[in-house]
């Protein structure tokens, strides 16, 4: 139960977390929708900051398990660089093609630009995965990459963070400097050394990694407090799933003052902190609600729905082109609705796809030729204890 009721836990996290993504992406091609749930479909942005504290727990519960698998530290972090750049990259790589096909075909054919305008060097930056710190390639050959690109950042730098935030001490070292590096580079880039400056929303200073790398901690910090409950080794009680609750529309309202006050350089740590509230009300939802089938499936597979939602939606944007453009300008709510299954649906089924067709198979092909070949030595067999050894000697060879 304590596995399936961890795994569930976070699949159901990323599930909320695409659902909001897809909702504000839809939401700026739909006419006509009433204000309150446009407002709502813009606070979907944040599920990229739920995205991230769950992928640092996902990283800490990783980097755990090789450095127990394996012979060595040095072993561990290798073998967790193997797996997450092909977790990552096969798909990447071919959303930069598929999504620079669209862009040609789209502006010659149908003249719809998919993409914002860029070059070889940031196709190049992308390929790399150091377009986050690119402004230009930042968000401009694939939709949302953005996001991938911090996410890359964070995995070259998590066994550093990892090792150094093992003990209490470490961890309130690497959050005190996350935040007076992050600080200074948010500072400097955004203020260029002048006082009264504001990151606005959506823009490079905005996505780069110093704004949002202080998200990532805030999932190392839910994975050191929280791990009974996130591991299932101990079920939430009321008390906890009420507090959680309570706590996590708290730092809501804030994300809703620090949005009214344009204060954009702060917005991400704040949506991470009530993410991470939100994941530890979850632990209290009974399990047989957060293993449904619909809710596995789409957690499980955010990914690939993510890299691919943008290509449903426009399908969907070309759909609005037609006849039925007029029917979605009458009946916005019903259209907003159809067009998130919609959107959903082509996105989970082509994530599907990809997923059997490219990641998958690149993956067992990483683990079997880069990973079970450098599988450390055995240790030899312990020779069952003598009645003459005592318990000490005996302590001695079982380690």
């Amino acid at each position: 139960m304590g596995a399936t009721q961890r795994f569930a836990v976070l699949d159901a996290g990323r599930a909320l977390a695409i659902a909001g993504v897809i909702a504000i992406h839809l939401a700026l091609f739909l006419p006509n929708l009433p204000v309150a749930l446009q407002n709502a479909a813009e606070y979907g942005q944040y599920g990229v900051q739920l995205f991230f504290v769950i992928s640092a727990i996902t990283i800490c519960k990783t980097l755990e398990d090789a450095e127990h698998e394996t012979a060595s530290t040095r072993e561990a972090v290798r073998v967790f660089y193997i797996k997450r750049f092909f977790r990552i990259a096969p798909l990447y790589y071919i959303g930069v093609a598929v999504y620079g096909i669209l862009d040609l075909a789209g502006t010659r054919l149908v003249h719809a630009q998919v993409l914002a305008p860029h070059q070889l060097t940031d196709v190049v930056a992308n390929l790399l995965f150091i377009h986050a710190w690119v402004p230009t390639a930042i968000n401009s050959v694939v939709p949302g990459g953005w996001s991938i690109g911090i996410e890359m950042f964070f995995y070259a730098i998590a066994p550093l963070l990892f090792f150094v935030a093992k003990s209490r001490h470490g961890l309130w070292a690497i959050t005190a400097c996350t935040a007076l590096l992050c600080g200074v580079f948010v500072y400097a880039g955004a203020c260029e050394g002048h006082a009264g400056c504001a990151i606005p929303n959506n823009t490079f200073l905005y996505y780069w990694p110093p704004t949002q790398l202080p998200c990532f901690i805030v999932g190392f910090w839910l994975w050191h407090l929280g791990r009974p409950l996130l591991s299932g080794a101990r079920l939430s009680s009321r008390l906890t799933t009420g507090t959680a609750t309570l706590v996590a529309a708290g730092f809501g309202w804030l994300l809703a003052a620090a949005i009214h006050r344009e204060a954009f350089a702060v917005v991400p740590v704040i949506a991470a902190l009530a993410s991470a509230l939100l994941l530890v009300a979850l632990c209290g939802v009974p399990v047989r609600l957060l293993v449904a089938p619909a809710v596995l499936r789409i957690g499980q597979n955010s990914y690939g729905i993510y890299i691919w939602h943008f290509l449903a939606i426009f399908v969907v944007r070309m759909v609005l082109k037609t006849p039925l453009g007029e029917a979605a300008r009458h009946y916005p709510v019903t259209a907003f609705v159809i067009g998130a299954l919609v959107v959903l649906l082509l996105a989970h089924t082509a994530a599907l796809v990809t997923a059997r067709r490219i990641e998958q198979p690149v993956s067992r092909w990483a683990r079997r030729r880069l990973i079970s070949r450098r599988k450390p030595p055995r240790p030899l067999p312990v020779p069952p204890p003598t009645a003459t050894t005592s318990p000490r000697a005996q302590s001695a060879t079982e380690y």
